[in-house]
C-alpha cells in the first residue's frame, strides 16, 4: 500500500523540477529524476517513461526537435491503468 502523504510530496516536487526545466535538454534533469526516485521505463524519439514504483507514480515527458522538455504527464498508477482500460473499451 502505497503512503499517499509520500506520493503526493514526490508529485510536487517532481512537478517544482520540471516546470523549472521547460524548454532545457532532458539532460539536464535526468540525474534529478532518479534522485527523487524515477526509474526510465521506456522512451523515442519524442518521450521517455520513467516509475516511481514504491510511490506508485508514472512519469511522460514530451520533448521536441532538440529533445529538450516540451511537457509532461505525471499520474498514479492507478489512474493510468484506469486510462489504460478505458481506451481498450473505446476501441472495441
Amino acid at each position: 500500500m502505497v503512503n499517499k502523504g509520500q506520493q503526493l510530496r514526490t508529485k510536487r516536487k517532481l512537478s517544482a523540477s520540471i516546470s523549472g526545466s521547460c524548454n532545457l535538454p532532458l539532460t539536464r534533469i535526468e540525474k534529478e529524476l532518479v534522485d527523487i526516485g524515477f526509474y526510465p521505463a521506456g522512451a523515442d524519439q519524442v518521450a521517455i517513461a520513467m516509475e516511481h514504483r514504491p510511490h506508485e507514480l508514472y512519469l511522460e515527458i514530451l520533448l521536441d526537435e532538440g529533445r529538450c522538455i516540451h511537457s509532461y504527464l505525471l499520474v498514479t498508477f492507478e489512474e493510468k491503468n484506469k486510462n489504460s482500460e478505458n481506451s481498450a473499451g473505446e476501441s472495441r
